[in-house]
């Protein structure tokens, strides 16, 4: 959600570390599930880091859900911004597979993970059916996971004959998919699977009693709230014919809700900026008395006052739009519509209404409301109103450069980019405009500003030099205090062209501080580049585990030097480190290596990368590399002299694999894996198998 009011960013609620590391780290799994085939290492890596994050949050509660929105999630009452490219594309992903909510709870295993990222990394095609809409017992295969169906039937609730004719193809079609959104929820609130639902069914007063009596459950919660989310919006953006049925069943199932309800939903809707959004959009989309409802529980939920005059005059004007003479529907109307939106946009006030209005308010309310008036005002018109009117008629003076400065002075950049981007091609004073936002001073203030809006300067971004506009970025990068201005500095410089970049970092990186040599190789790392001018090989032993991690990542991409930089990142003693060496390692052990991977796989290290480093001794004819095996695999020996096998493990698994692949002719190994093969134990007898070949 882009801010576009006084005070929205100072109350915008961030997601706690620890959720926004869990969804980075989910997000980023599903992208390697959909990349690596079934089996490879990265993804029981990556499930492992999910699981570890998971074990976590799950400490100090039974379970944990998130509910989906086309561009956002909704966990633990926190909405995540709609701007972060990560969490934004993991809602994205989740919302094409028709998934209303994801449920995991205390127990959740590393085989229960990559199975459902398995299945949830597959992109729908276009002809198959969503996840969501397929066969419900896909959904709850797993004993601690559960996928939520965000389903619907495809009811038609649009009205028909000469409404329908009234209404363009993309209106009928965005009223299709508001009535499916409303199928949906009813489907949600009622608990069922069942792909038919009848109006009865889905009556507006039927629903709102189901989620009225429903136990509190935050997947149950995070499911309508997700529904109620991408109806207000979908509604806001529809103007025509084709959604009037469903606006007025939200509306009268708004009215439904009990006030306890309502204001729970709210306040799992999000942070004050979701809750905000969630009100704008139902003040353009719902019936008047639904959104005074929806006002007054946004209001408690974020412990913000409204006066008793105030209530009784939107009940007033609520009242009024709703009968009465025709232009006085009309104009009563726009005034609670527009009186509301006001409201929001000084929502920070400790009482929006000061003393001298209030006195007004509640004469005004208890007279009656005078919705003509011929007074003349003495207030100026709004900024972005001249902004605007000059636009349209093509002509710039002073007041429309004060104007301008006044809406950015007042975080106004992403509606005066939305009228621009409105404007024609040719239209002059968009070219005035779009020059004096594109200058190189101008992307500089904006970019150092507390918190940059980057959606909103991406089309300035379009509009200028990849030469101009890098160098502002890497300042940003190096210089800003903010994470979140620093990561969109970063995605946007790893887009750019590598020649225009790698100057600007070849110098920058004699800059002594370590985040910002770490975040200058990192770009590289991103960008997929060797750069012949770095040398990554002066990092590979920084101080600091993230620069040398870095460093090593880019070493190792080298042609001429790839053996060396796996070597050394083999021995350093960071465990992120040496997980990237293993994942590289994959791809080739030189033989010098061999003895590092033997005595690192008998370190005190997490099993999984105990096993990782056994495998990597597959194929390697070394004296260590036998010593580390067997010590792996045995538990010494019996009086007689027999071996005995250590107690079954993931890393005594690898290491008779590897016996049995590298070593079945050596006597020692030989012996060992012949007691292996008579054990009761399926999977030990398995790994000491030798294979055919060499057999």
């Amino acid at each position: 959600m882009t801010d576009q009011h006084p005070g929205l960013a100072t109350e915008r609620v961030a997601l706690s570390q620890e959720l926004s590391e869990f969804l980075i780290e989910f997000s980023i799994a599903l992208h390697r599930t959909s990349m690596y085939p079934e089996g490879h290492p990265s993804l029981e890596r990556s499930a492992t880091l999910v699981v570890n994050r998971l074990a976590a949050l799950l400490l100090d509660r039974p379970s944990i859900s998130m509910g989906v929105a086309r561009r956002q999630l909704v966990i633990e009452g926190v909405a995540t911004d709609q701007k972060h490219p990560v969490l934004r594309s993991l809602a994205e992903r989740l919302h094409r597979h028709q998934l209303g909510a994801i449920f995991f709870e205390r127990g959740t295993s590393i085989d229960e993970v990559v199975s459902m990222m398995g299945i949830v990394a597959v992109e729908p095609e276009k002809d198959s059916t969503p996840l969501g809409l397929g066969d419900p017992e896909v959904l709850r295969q797993w004993p601690h996971v559960r996928l939520y169906p965000l389903t619907y039937e495809q009811l038609e609730l649009t009205g028909s004959g000469d409404e329908e004719d009234a209404d363009s193809g993309d209106e009928r079609e965005r009223g299709t998919h508001s009535a499916q959104l409303w199928i949906g929820l009813a489907q949600a609130a009622l608990a069922t699977d069942a792909q038919d639902v009848s109006l009865e069914a889905a009556e507006p007063t039927v629903v709102a009693e189901a989620i009225n009596q429903h136990p509190e459950a935050k997947a149950y919660d995070q499911v309508i709230v997700g529904y109620l989310l991408q109806l207000a919006e979908e509604l806001k953006q529809d103007g025509g014919l084709a959604s009037s049925a469903v606006r007025k069943r939200l509306s009268r199932l708004i009215g439904a809700l009990d006030d306890r309800t309502l204001r729970r939903l709210i306040d799992l809707g999000g942070d004050v900026a979701q809750r905000r959004k969630f009100v704008l959009d139902a003040t353009e989309a719902l019936t008047a008395d639904a959104v005074i409802d929806i006002v007054q529980a946004a209001a408690a939920s974020s412990n913000q006052s409204i006066s008793d005059s105030m209530v009784r005059l939107l009940t007033k004007l609520s009242a009024f739009a709703e009968q009465g003479p025709q232009l006085m529907q009309v104009q009563a109307d726009n005034a609670l519509r527009e009186q509301t939106q006001h409201l929001m946009e000084s929502w920070n006030l400790e009482d929006p209404n000061p003393d001298d209005y209030t006195r007004a308010l509640t004469s005004l309310a208890r007279r009656g409301v005078t919705l003509t008036s011929t007074a003349q005002t003495n207030y100026l018109p709004e900024p972005l109103r001249i902004v605007q009117m000059a636009l349209e008629v093509e002509a710039v003076g002073i007041p429309f450069w004060r104007a301008v400065a006044e809406s950015l002075e007042h975080d106004g950049l992403a509606a005066l980019v939305g009228l621009l981007i409105e404007m024609p091609a040719d239209n002059r004073v968009a070219g005035a405009l779009w020059q004096h936002l594109t200058a190189a001073d101008q992307v500089g203030r904006f970019l150092a500003r507390d918190n940059v809006d980057f959606q909103a300067l991406d089309p300035i971004f379009d509009r200028m030099e990849p030469g101009t506009l890098a160098p502002l970025l890497l300042h940003a990068l190096m210089e800003s205090n903010s994470r979140s201005t620093r990561l969109g500095a970063f995605k946007r410089l790893a887009a750019l062209e590598f020649p225009v970049v790698e100057p600007l970092i070849v110098s920058a990186l004699n800059d002594e501080r370590w985040y910002v040599q770490r975040n200058l190789l990192a770009l590289l790392n991103e960008m997929g580049v060797y750069s012949e001018a770095v040398s990554p090989g002066g990092f590979a032993r920084h101080g600091d585990a993230r620069v040398r991690r870095e460093a090593l990542e880019l070493w190792m991409r080298s042609s001429e030097d790839r053996d060396r930089a796996l070597w050394v990142a083999l021995a350093d003693q960071d465990e992120r480190t040496l997980r990237a060496a293993v994942a590289e390692a994959l791809k080739g052990v030189p033989a010098i290596a061999a003895p590092l991977i033997a005595r690192r796989a008998l370190e005190s290290l997490p099993p999984d990368l105990r096993s990782a480093l056994l495998r990597l001794l597959q194929g390697q004819q070394h004296p260590l590399a036998l010593d580390a095996l067997m010590r792996t695999a045995s538990a010494g020996r019996t009086l007689l002299g027999r071996y005995r096998l250590a107690p079954k493990s993931a890393e005594a698994l690898a290491a008779l694999t590897v016996l049995a692949d590298t070593w079945s002719t050596d006597s020692r190994a030989a012996a060992l894996l012949a007691r292996a093969r008579r054990s009761t134990d399926p999977e030990i007898r398995a790994a000491a198998q030798v294979p055919a070949y060499r057999g």
